[in-house]
C-alpha cells in the first residue's frame, strides 16, 4: 500500500508504480516509490530476491514507514536532473659492525657484523655456554627467558658457517666468542626442530590465553548484535528513505541492502551542502523514536570483535599446526633410542598431551563462536562476508552514527545559545530606550510588531 502523509499536513508523493514480479515464493511483491522530483541517489547494492526469505529483511515494511516526503525532497532534490551514464546500471548480488681489533691468538671464522651480532646476544646470556647448553637439551624453561630463544633461532650458524666450523682442527679456545658458541651449538642433536619446539613452550600459555580471550570477544560481539533489536529497526528507516530517494531507478523498490552501505550514508549530501543523509536519519529517529538513538552503547564489542576476528581462524590453525609438530617432533627415532641421555623427547610427550587438551577447548569454542557468526550473517544476507568485514561495517555505522548525534545536539545548543543572545539584545536595547525617554520625560515607544 502506499504511505500515509507524514504528520503535519505534509503531502506525500506520486502513488507508487504497481509491484513488480519477482518470481520468489513467499515473497511478496515490492512497489517502488516515486518522488515529485528528482532525487539523489544512493549507490547501495541490493539484496539478492532470492536471499530476501528467512533474513531480517523479509519482515520489513518500509513502504508503511510514516516519512515526511516534502522535508526529505526539500533537502535531497537533485539539483540537476539526472541523466542515465553509459555503464550506471542496477548493483546486485548475484549467486554466485664493525668490530673491534682482533685479539692476537684468536681464529675468527665469521664476519664482523656476524659476530657482533651474535655478540650482542651473548650479553644478554647469564650463564655459561656449557650450562646454556644443557638448558637447550633438556627444555629448561626456568634458565632461559622466550626472547632470547627466538633471538637465538634468527641466528643459527647457515650451512657455510657449519662447514667452516666442522673444518676446524685447531684448540677450540683459540675461536672467537661468537665462534666459540656456535660451536657449543653444533654438539646438540636436531638443533633446530629443539628449539622450535622450545620456543612453543615458552610462548604457549600466553598465546593459549590471547586466542581465548579473543574467542571469548569475538562471542561477546556476535552476542552483542544479535540482542540488539534498535538496529535492525534503524535499518529498516534506512531502507525506507533509500527507497524513497531511488525512486523509480534501478536501484529502487529495494528489498534489502549490504551492509557496506552504512558507511557512505554521510556521502549524501542535503541540497545545500549544509548537512548529510546521516544527520538526517538522527533528526527522523529523534522526533519519532528516540529510544533508537542509544543503538550504538548497545554494541560496545563489536570494535574489538572485528580486530581479533580479522586473523583468528588462521592463527589458531597455525597454533593447531604447532602442536602437531611437538607430536611428530617427539615420535622420531633419535628421541626413542636415545631416551637415557636426552630428557627433550620425554618432556615433549608431557607437554604435548597438556597442550593437546587445551587445544580442544580452544577449537570448540572457536567453532560455536563460528556458528552463532554464521546465524547471525545469514539473518543479515551477508553470509560472504567474513566476520571482521562484517563487524567493521556494523562498528563504523554505529560510530558515525553516534557522532552525527553528537553534532547535531551541538549544533541545537549553539542555535539555542545565538537565540538567547539575540532575545537579551532586545531586551537591553528596549531597556535602554526606556530610561532615555524616561530623562527626556517621554513616554516609551511601544515595541515593533513581532518583537
Amino acid at each position: 500500500p502506499p504511505p500515509p502523509p507524514p504528520p503535519g499536513g505534509a503531502k506525500g508523493p506520486a502513488a507508487p508504480m504497481m509491484p513488480k514480479g519477482h518470481g520468489v515464493p513467499g515473497l511478496r511483491a515490492k512497489a517502488k516509490m516515486q518522488p515529485k522530483v528528482q532525487m539523489k541517489q544512493l549507490h547501495w547494492v541490493k539484496v539478492n530476491e532470492r536471499k530476501v526469505p528467512a533474513t531480517i529483511w523479509e519482515k520489513m515494511r518500509d513502504e508503511e514507514m510514516k516519512l515526511d516526503f516534502e522535508e526529505m525532497e526539500g533537502l535531497f532534490a537533485s539539483k540537476v536532473a539526472a541523466t542515465k551514464k553509459k555503464g550506471d546500471e542496477e548493483t546486485e548480488e548475484v549467486d554466485n659492525p664493525g668490530g673491534g681489533p682482533r685479539k692476537k691468538r684468536l681464529v675468527i671464522l665469521l664476519s664482523a657484523n656476524r659476530s657482533q651480532t651474535i655478540g650482542v646476544l651473548l650479553s644478554h646470556l647469564k650463564i655459561p655456554h656449557d650450562e646454556f647448553r644443557k638448558a637447550i637439551m633438556s627444555l629448561d624453561t626456568r634458565a632461559l627467558q622466550p626472547n632470547f630463544v627466538v633471538q637465538l633461532m634468527r641466528l643459527l650458524p647457515t650451512d657455510q658457517e657449519i662447514a667452516a666450523l666442522q673444518s676446524y682442527t685447531g684448540p677450540k679456545e683459540d675461536l672467537g666468542t661468537a665462534e666459540r658458541f656456535l660451536f657449543e651449538l653444533l654438539c646438540i642433536p636436531r638443533l633446530k626442530p629443539r628449539l622450535q619446539c622450545f620456543v612453543f613452550i615458552l610462548e604457549f600459555n600466553a598465546r593459549l590465553h590471547d586466542l581465548s580471550e579473543n574467542v571469548e570477544v569475538f562471542s561477546y560481539a556476535v552476542h552483542d548484535i544479535t540482542r540488539c533489536t534498535k538496529i535492525i529497526k534503524v535499518l529498516e528507516v534506512v531502507l525506507a528513505m533509500g527507497n524513497y530517494l531511488n525512486g523509480q531507478g534501478a536501484k529502487g523498490g529495494a528489498f534489502g541492502y549490504k551492509l557496506e552501505f552504512l558507511v557512505k550514508l554521510a556521502d549524501t549530501k542535503t541540497a545545500d551542502n549544509k548537512s548529510t543523509l546521516l544527520h538526517y536519519l538522527v533528526t527522523y529517529l529523534e522526533r519519532t523514536d528516540k529510544e533508537l538513538l542509544n543503538f550504538p552503547q548497545e554494541l560496545s564489542n563489536v570494535e574489538i570483535g572485528a580486530k581479533v576476528s580479522e586473523n583468528l581462524v588462521d592463527e589458531i590453525s597455525k597454533f593447531k599446526k604447532e602442536i602437531k609438530f611437538i607430536y611428530e617432533e617427539m615420535n622420531k627415532p633419535y628421541y626413542k633410542s636415545n631416551a637415557k641421555n636426552d630428557p627433550c623427547g620425554a618432556k615433549l610427550e608431557q607437554f604435548y598431551h597438556t597442550a593437546y587438551n587445551d587445544m580442544e577447548v580452544l577449537e570448540q569454542n572457536k567453532k560455536e563462536a563460528l556458528a552463532m557468526y554464521k546465524e547471525l550473517s545469514k539473518n543479515y544476507g551477508e553470509e560472504e562476508l567474513k566476520p571482521d568485514e562484517y563487524m567493521t561495517y556494523i562498528h563504523q555505522f554505529a560510530q558515525s552514527f553516534k557522532e552525527a548525534n553528537n553534532e547535531n545536539v551541538r549544533k541545537k545548543e549553539e542555535e539555542a545559545r545565538i537565540k538567547k543572545r539575540r532575545e537579551d539584545f532586545i531586551k537591553t536595547e528596549k531597556a535602554n530606550e526606556a530610561r532615555r525617554a524616561a530623562r527626556a520625560g517621554q513616554k516609551p515607544k511601544p515595541p515593533p510588531a513581532g518583537k
